[in-house]
């Protein structure tokens, strides 16, 4: 079965071979996410050779997506590397370089200072350990400890309800995003967005690296990036609910309305949205989740987000695979119960005034009322196979793209299935290659309705103005009039009946070009007829419809 909602893999040293790389897409991986919070260029590098050949090797569309560090606010090393602490006792962050004691810890980077002020809360080690400042001075700030805990050299600082003037791109984020465009990656999430000019900067970047197609998710971990996700959405690609650090920065308890809210503008949006953060922490050292965390997953699905995250269970747990696998379980599951046609319902009450999206809608809405199988998308970047998934259609969204990058980063998009086609100068062309993959699949029979979207001239980008119902298959025969339910079998013409002979035509569709009382015993001992009589011969017609009728016969009148 093939999921809907994708999965993203954080990869690591638990599936650094290829027969482990090649066991998470058997179990359903979409995306390989690579985090450059660890890791070295050199180790990131060889596991990017080692996705491409896994996804060659099983022909599926496959997206890399490079996580960035980003901006991170950290305490210095501790000496001794750590510091047992207790509540009321007192202590000096300060912006020079020391090796921190019970007296003095570093606080970087030094920007922030500028924020701090007596009150101001400051949470550490992702807000296991709560302070607040009680003296500010010119070499730092004085904190009081409001609980017990040890603090470790390099945690995280989090300074919740308060903007930060941290810069979007460190410089390490630059090396890497440079390092991921020398080597083709497909996705990039950025860390710690908290505006759109944060991801206005990443596009630049990629602009001077010549890779503008490469997709931007922004994480949004901070309440700068709720504040701002408005603006944010419009100018990225797809956001992801980083929910690890966002519920440091924001109350706990507001973390799934925001999740709810955030997918639900991405989906109106028609952007991508990722749902992240410990969905499956448990199986990082056991083979089986906790319920909690099965109705975690299954929550996001009913959210209907584009696709969920696993990143310590894949990437550095006990159970790689297993993760894996009990997460497309848990899909597969949860999107049998959702109500698709009620989720059209909702989304298509908003206005889209521009042609591409309201082709979108019009090709959802037919394909539910012609009862399509699938629909077919031609899309050279892949803009219109996701706006057909802003709509989450019950039936899959078929996408056909010239472009090998579109193709791999069509994966993480919602309900697509997404194939490379050869050169095809005409949509009759490109239809038999998809309709010929969609027969392979099994995602259609010979007959069934499809419904296509495309653009005029086709090829061109952004141009999606059309929209086509034909059926799988070349039409052998056309009738003017029809009666009876879908069928399929062996075809016998009869064009010379005689009905003192026995013919072989038991469960066939057989072809006449009359009809009368003579033909009774070939009407009950076949599946279908098609008529083939003249305009005039009224006779024949109203034969055949009243026997037809009577015997339950599916018939086509006045074939061509």
């Amino acid at each position: 079965m093939i999921s809907r909602t994708k999965i993203v893999c954080t990869v690591g040293p638990s599936v650094n071979s290829p027969e482990m790389i090649d066991a998470l897409i058997k179990a359903g991986m979409n995306v390989a996410r690579l985090n450059f919070s660890h890791g070295t260029h050199e180790t990131h590098g060889e596991m990017i050779k080692m996705l491409k050949a896994a996804r060659k090797k099983a022909q599926v569309p496959l997206a890399i997506m490079l996580d960035t560090k980003g901006p991170e606010m950290r305490i210095g090393k501790i000496k001794g590397e750590k510091l047992p602490l207790k509540k009321g006792d007192t202590f000096w962050f300060v912006k020079e370089q020391v090796e921190g004691d019970k007296d003095q810890i570093t606080l970087n980077p030094s920007c922030i200072f500028g924020v701090l002020e007596k009150g101001t809360v400051v949470l550490l080690d992702d807000g296991y350990l709560l302070t607040r400042v009680v003296e500010v001075s010119e070499k730092g700030v004085k904190v009081e400890v409001d609980n017990d805990g040890v603090l470790r050299s390099g945690k995280s600082a989090n300074i919740p309800n308060v903007e930060i003037p941290l810069p979007p791109l460190t410089e390490k984020d630059v090396e890497d995003i440079r390092f991921g465009c020398k080597h083709d990656i497909d996705i990039i999430a950025a860390s710690f967005i908290r505006s759109a000019d944060h991801v206005v900067e990443i596009k630049k970047l990629l602009e001077e690296e010549d890779k503008p197609e490469i997709q931007i998710i922004a994480k949004i971990e901070s309440s700068s990036g709720v504040n701002h996700f408005d603006s944010i959405v419009q100018v990225a690609d797809g956001i992801m609910v980083a929910r690890g650090d966002l519920g440091v920065e924001v109350p706990l308890e507001q973390v799934p309305r925001l999740q709810k809210m955030m997918i639900r503008k991405c989906y109106y949006a028609g952007k991508i949205s990722v749902t992240a953060t410990q969905m499956l922490e448990s199986m990082i050292s056991h083979p089986r989740p906790t319920r909690a965390e099965t109705s975690d997953v299954a929550n996001a699905i009913y959210d209907s987000t584009s696709a969920v995250m696993l990143s310590g269970e894949t990437a550095a747990g006990d159970f790689p695979i297993e993760a894996t696998t009990v997460m497309k379980t848990i899909i597969d599951e949860a999107e049998k119960d959702f109500n698709y046609y009620e989720f059209l319902k909702v989304t298509s009450q908003r206005v889209f005034p521009d042609v591409p999206s309201s082709v979108a809608l019009a090709s959802v809405r037919s394909a539910y009322s012609s009862n399509a199988k699938a629909i077919f998308a031609f899309s050279t970047s892949g803009s219109t196979a996701r706006l057909l998934s802003r709509f989450r259609p019950q039936m899959p969204i078929i996408a056909m793209t010239p472009r090998r990058k579109v193709y791999n980063q069509l994966a993480l998009s919602w309900g697509v299935v997404p194939i490379l086609y050869r050169e095809a100068s005409t949509i009759e062309e490109a239809f038999k290659q998809i309709s010929a993959f969609a027969l392979e699949k099994g995602y259609v029979k010979y007959g069934d309705l499809v419904i296509i979207t495309a653009g005029s001239p086709f090829g061109k980008p952004g141009t999606t103005n059309m929209m086509i119902v034909d059926n799988i298959g070349d039409v052998l025969v056309r009738g003017s009039e029809g009666y009876g339910r879908r069928i399929n079998g062996q075809v016998a013409f009869l064009t010379a009946h005689d009905s003192r002979k026995d013919y072989e035509i038991q469960g066939k569709i057989v072809v006449i070009n009359r009809c009368n009382e003579d033909y009774l015993p070939v009407l009950e001992n076949v599946s279908g007829v098609i008529l083939q009589n003249n305009i005039d011969d009224i006779e024949s017609e109203t034969y055949l419809k009243k026997a037809a009728k009577r015997i339950d016969l599916p018939i086509i009148l006045r074939a061509e």
